[in-house]
């Protein structure tokens, strides 16, 4: 029996597509930038654009195969933190993806920051703590489907933060409400605390943990498979 479908858009170097691979997808990114670095399948396109021929054309599919499923990451500077204190250029796209993604017909996951909560509709939110992970990096997820969040569990102590490179590579604390954050100094320590053994800095900077989809893709592998069996 072949595998389901997941159609990974705004995808990056692949955070995602690892999780939901993981989960039981086959998985075909979509960037409008050029993504070396992504591990699987890759069309480079807009993909709001590529969202409309779904649509229009009535019955999704990409490179010769039917969509099961849909997860989209639309860019979130301009929702996050530092946007709302220095402003962003950054488009917000959360509703117009929306409305494309319900128009396919298709289960579909929405992810960004928590400071997108009042754009997104009934998200459950899930961070690094809750999945054994050292990283804490919260994020929202919203999709058409019932999703069920992790148990509940502490931020981890001193979690790393994979900001990004650091000048010298000097290590920083960062204070929080929430603890201290010890910056990861090295392309390897943002690797091993992400999960992500084959991403660039700025990959490890803008992903979601390959855990948190590998999360969320079981529960649309089980949707799945309950419309299947409604059939």
């Amino acid at each position: 029996m072949s595998r389901p479908l997941l159609l990974d858009l705004f995808c990056c170097e692949g955070g995602a597509a690892t999780g939901y691979h993981a989960s039981g997808f086959d998985v075909i990114g979509v960037d409008i930038v050029p993504q070396p670095l992504y591990p699987f399948a890759f069309s480079q396109g807009d993909v709001m654009h590529l969202l409309q021929c779904l649509v229009d054309s009535g019955r999704p599919t990409i490179h010769g195969r039917r969509i099961d499923a849909i997860h989209a990451s639309p860019p979130c500077q301009s929702y996050s933190t530092m946007s709302n204190r220095f402003g962003s250029d950054e488009p917000e796209l959360i509703d117009g993806v929306r409305d494309m993604l319900r128009a396919t017909g298709k289960p579909y996951v929405i992810e960004n920051v928590t400071g997108a909560r009042s754009a997104m509709q009934s998200p459950i939110m899930i961070h690094g703590g809750e999945l054994g992970m050292t990283v804490y990096r919260p994020r929202l997820f919203e999709s058409n489907v019932i999703l069920t969040p992790p148990p509940k569990a502490p931020v981890p102590k001193n979690p790393v933060a994979v900001y990004g490179r650091q000048p010298g590579n000097g290590r920083l604390l960062w204070t929080r409400n929430d603890g201290s954050e010890l910056r990861a100094a090295t392309l390897d320590e943002a690797r091993v605390a992400m999960g992500m053994p084959w991403a660039s800095w700025n990959g490890c900077r803008e992903a979601i943990p390959p855990a948190y989809a590998e999360f969320i893709g079981r529960q649309l592998i089980e949707q799945l498979d309950r419309k299947v069996v409604a059939a």
